[in-house]
């Protein structure tokens, strides 16, 4: 369903990239996504932590010509991850972040600072909580929440990351079920 009242086939592709629902709080501190993707959780999770996986997916949601230089992950509790891009126009973006919890295939939970421009991260992070349900058909239905530390304007957020990360997640589910 994408809207509450259209059923989605989601044997194909299109039905599932039509399964992304993302939903932002009022007050732009957190917000949630829910998809399903066309792979067992064992798959999904790996994708969302191997960096060869995630060096085909990750970058797909930024700008034509965007590059990944930097891509390393530990999925275990209290490993470490880190990835950069240079986005042409933006230059430098990268994330590092430390896995809080890894239950395997099932939750992946992570601190995660966001830096643009370079230089090391700081302040708050942000909080995410990944989870990974099998659906019964050999797909799983992944429900991300992020907490923020500092609120997003709601309808920059919609425009901008959540384009981003439904194309990225649209990626992912080519290769993971590919």
């Amino acid at each position: 369903m994408t809207d509450g009242s259209t059923p989605t086939d989601l044997s194909t592709l299109d039905g599932r990239r039509g399964s992304t629902r993302i939903e932002i709080s009022d007050d732009g501190s957190s917000y949630t996504c829910v998809r399903t993707f066309g792979a067992p959780p064992e798959r999904v999770f790996r994708a969302f932590t191997d960096p060869e996986d995630l060096r085909v997916w990750f970058p797909s949601g930024a700008p034509p010509g965007s590059e990944m230089p930097v891509c390393e992950s530990d999925p275990v509790e209290g490993g470490r991850y880190h990835y950069e891009m240079i986005v042409p126009d933006f230059g430098p973006m990268a994330w590092h972040g430390t896995y809080t919890h890894v239950d395997r295939p099932d939750r992946l939970d992570a601190d995660e600072w966001f830096v643009m421009g370079g230089g090391d991260p700081e302040g708050p992070p942000t909080a995410q909580i990944l989870t990974f349900e099998p659906t019964g058909d050999g797909f799983t239905l992944m429900t991300m929440r992020v907490d923020m530390p500092e609120p997003e304007d709601p309808e920059e957020f919609m425009e901008q990351s959540a384009a981003g990360l439904t194309s990225s997640l649209a990626t992912m589910d080519e290769l993971v079920s590919g």
